[in-house]
């Protein structure tokens, strides 16, 4: 599109404060009794209690998956757009949303937090030129269900906001989107496409979630609909070890 639909200010986002379409519960393990003397039939249960993170992937493990720039050979990395969480895990923070503002982080490189609950870890780079193409990718490791929840409330944000409105360089535009599911693709996923009548090219958006890790890219096309961002997904997809989610 001639008017960019996602770009970003900050070098950094915090993705853990993620935002909700509507008031949810928070989803954090629990924590086990000190000191309590766990069965052997009992011991990795008491673990995952101890520990909600135990298992997931770090910010550092999840950047390590992220395609390379060479899968995007006509656009350069952004710099001031990578996302990582590093080493340790971010404990998830829930803040309720009404639906304009949900429907709005549509327009954003966080639309991935639009399903209302924050990961532990997270690791995202962007790619872009200078004509308003834009690739951005991002994996997202939760705790317990987080991450079955956090798609259905993604989900739930994409079938709301059929049409919703961009205001960008004083100009408010009506923007349209088309969602399908994704059968075959990791445990479940989806596909959005965002369209103005009012603007040239397009954006398209894929969830994919594989056990507790979330995949998701983007492509903004000013010449299309973004549609490389389901052959990009498919392909962080499968960098994903077995094991991660």
């Amino acid at each position: 599109m001639t008017t960019h639909l996602r770009r970003v200010a900050a070098a950094a986002l915090c993705a853990g404060a993620a935002l909700a379409l509507t008031a949810c519960s928070s989803g954090g393990g629990s924590t086990a009794t000190a000191g309590s003397a766990a069965s052997a039939g009992s011991g990795t249960s008491a673990s995952a209690a101890a520990d909600p993170t135990a298992g997931l992937p770090n910010g550092t493990k999840l950047a390590g998956w992220l395609l390379p720039g060479s899968v995007v050979p006509k656009l350069k990395a952004n710099p001031k757009v990578v996302n990582n969480s590093g080493d340790t895990f971010v404990e998830p923070s829930d803040t309720p949303l009404t639906k304009s503002k949900a429907c709005d982080l549509l327009n954003g490189t966080t639309w991935m937090n639009a399903g209302g609950l924050g990961p532990a870890a997270f690791a995202g780079t962007d790619f872009d030129d200078s004509y308003g193409n834009e690739y951005y990718q991002e994996l997202d490791a939760f705790e317990g269900t987080r991450a079955t929840q956090e798609f259905a409330g993604l989900s739930k944000v994409f079938t709301e906001c059929r049409t919703f409105p961009m205001t960008t360089g004083g100009a408010t535009y009506t923007m349209h989107l088309k969602v399908k599911e994704l059968p075959g693709l990791g445990d479940e996923a989806i596909e959005a496409v965002v369209t103005s009548p009012s603007l040239t090219g397009g954006q398209t958006m894929v969830a994919i979630r594989s056990g507790k890790v979330l995949v998701t890219t983007s492509y903004n096309d000013q010449s299309g609909t973004g549609a490389q961002a389901l052959t990009l997904a498919r392909r962080l997809l499968k960098k994903l070890p077995a094991a991660a989610g």
